[in-house]
């Protein structure tokens, strides 16, 4: 029986494509920009990369950027690209239309609810902060602000013992093959995986045993995985 729903943040509950969208806006005035791109072509080429690479790590991103697309005129100083759109998401950030919703119907149904994210807390919390999403988790584990991070099994554990359940009552919504998907099923999660970057860039993991193409879809797809048992 599911009695708690564990998410990711970005990408699964935050839409990083729209928040990147603004972010694009801003980036001739902090990085090397190719004058030649308009703002729709930074915007495509900048989430063209995330889509492929993100997944990937922050450094492969960037060296694609570097050194495989037109986006700058010179190579970036190692995580120059990070830092200017980490920078930016202090000041943007963009949800789902259906996350609230979804939560408000969680929650009513009556689910323990949690959140685990990687991340520098600061960035993060403020993220949370803007997107107005606390006041519907009773959990929240943000990974700078602990030892261990995804893909570690330590933080769908530590929050399962918070919530008062076993991991096997607890299904965990991401859209990371390693860091969502794999590690959550090794801690003994129920993975479900969140198909917004229409990639799977990581073919030796094993696929969830669910996909959605939206969290919208969560509330159904628990009901009917518990209907089943």
């Amino acid at each position: 029986m599911i009695r708690a729903i564990a998410f990711d943040l970005d990408h699964t509950l935050f839409d990083r494509y729209a928040t990147l969208k603004e972010v694009s806006k801003k980036l001739r005035e902090l990085l090397p920009v190719n004058p030649e791109l308009s703002d729709d072509d930074i915007y495509e080429i900048m989430v063209s990369h995330d889509r492929n690479f993100v997944h990937l790590g922050w450094k492969r991103l960037q060296d694609e950027l570097n050194f495989n697309s037109p986006l700058f005129t010179r190579p970036l100083e190692e995580d120059g690209y990070r830092m200017a759109v980490m920078g930016e998401f202090m000041n943007v950030a963009v949800p789902f239309p259906f996350t609230v919703p979804t939560l408000e119907q969680l929650k009513s149904r009556g689910y323990k609810l949690a959140l685990i994210t990687n991340g520098r807390s600061e960035l993060q919390r403020r993220k949370i902060e803007m997107l107005g999403f606390e006041k519907y988790f009773d959990e929240i584990y943000v990974g700078g602000e602990h030892e261990k991070q995804k893909p570690s099994t330590e933080p769908f554990l530590y929050i399962a013992e918070k919530l008062g359940v076993d991991p096997n009552e607890m299904v965990y919504v991401g859209d990371n093959p390693e860091n969502d998907v794999e590690a959550s099923r090794k801690a003994g999660c129920l993975p479900v995986f969140v198909n917004t970057t229409k990639t799977w860039v990581l073919p030796n993991i094993e696929k969830a045993p669910y996909t959605v193409e939206t969290v919208q879809e969560i509330p159904e797809l628990i009901e009917n995985i518990n209907a089943a048992e």
